[in-house]
């Protein structure tokens, strides 16, 4: 008589929730996914082997790909509207936020690359990502450019082009890190590189803020 234990066939339907406790690495996966290969390339069963889950658990919770790309355009804009609250004002407070958004643009470096992939493809995706992400931290940063200006007509600097220049610089230039590291040794030190960057950001944004 065969006595060899039967093999239980996996369950489908809802994840264990060990597993589900672990769904809080799915959104950094899929940000470094996104940022490394683009909506298009990004692969579902990718995301799900980087984070350590099966992939179903990708299907139970945000239902597509799509459905898993809002949530980390979502997931970015809290991070973003948490971590950079409003800090005193005019000059010092957007001194202060500046430095803020480098620092945190610095910790998550495939952010830039999001960024910028996003920015650039104005496709079918971009008015939720300009609903939801850019629009929120522009409305944040603005009162506190346009406190920091110089009243009219002495103010040469528009306030809408300096947010974009600016945090456009932050994300070019941390997305170019690896090749800067080429010519200059301040881009190899993670420490140097952020003290370079805020150097070069705050002493030529025309405000006059370091």
């Amino acid at each position: 008589m065969d006595v060899t234990p039967v093999k239980q066939a996996k369950r489908r339907g809802r994840p264990a929730k060990a597993q589900a406790l672990r769904s809080d690495l799915i959104l950094p996966a899929a940000l470094a996914a996104f940022a490394s290969h683009g909506f298009e390339g990004a692969n579902l069963r990718q995301i799900a082997t980087q984070a350590g889950i099966d992939v179903s658990l990708i299907a139970h919770r945000y239902g597509s790909k799509l459905e898993l790309w809002k949530a980390v355009v979502d997931d970015l804009a809290a991070r973003f509207l948490r971590e950079l609250p409003q800090i005193g004002t005019g000059a010092e407070g957007l001194h202060k936020v500046m430095e803020q958004l480098i620092d945190l643009v610095c910790d998550t470096p495939q952010l830039s690359m999001f960024l910028v992939k996003e920015t650039a493809q104005q496709g079918e995706r971009f008015e939720y990502f300009h609903e939801r992400l850019i629009r929120p931290v522009h409305d944040l940063f603005l009162p506190l450019i346009r406190a920091a200006l110089p009243a009219p007509p002495a103010s040469a600097v528009d306030p809408d082009f300096f947010f974009f220049s600016f945090t456009g610089s932050i994300a070019i230039t941390v997305v170019m890190r690896p090749y800067i590291g080429r010519f200059s040794t301040a881009a190899q030190d993670e420490a140097r590189f952020r003290q370079e960057l805020k150097h070069a950001l705050l002493r030529t944004n025309g405000l006059g803020l370091a």
